[in-house]
């Protein structure tokens, strides 16, 4: 399958773990390049990113097929980030029958030192 516009600008694609997904950094991704810190819509695509594809692969496994939605994302920003690779995992806190709700944890070092957290609600329109 191959990347979409907006998934070549932002350099994201899928990592080895499932769930979890990167935008290998560019500079065309600063916000503020006096302190080479990431701006914070490609930290929030890339949540929202996340949220879906973590949504589509877990409703493939129940052999269910649908179109997403982002109804409602929040996201807090918990650190400053800096001009390196950006990862996110995805996770599913519950599947109703026409909505889903998904938290998301972003990060560049480690997973434990978390620079972003987003909630997002997504709309299913079955096939």
């Amino acid at each position: 399958m191959s990347a979409t516009p907006a998934e070549s600008w932002f350099a994201v694609g899928p990592t080895d773990e499932p769930d979890c997904w990167k935008i290998g950094f560019q500079e065309h991704h600063l916000g503020n390049p006096l302190i080479r810190s990431i701006h914070g819509g490609v930290v929030g695509s890339l949540i929202e990113h996340t949220a879906e594809k973590a949504l589509d692969r877990a409703l493939a496994e129940k052999s269910r097929s649908a179109k997403l939605e982002l109804t409602t994302s929040a996201i807090d920003y918990l650190r400053v980030t800096k001009d390196s690779d950006l990862y996110a995992r995805g996770s599913v806190v519950r599947i109703a029958r026409r909505v889903a709700f998904m938290d998301v944890v972003c990060w560049q070092d480690s997973e434990d030192l978390p620079v972003a957290r987003g909630a997002c609600t997504l709309r299913i329109l079955e096939d």
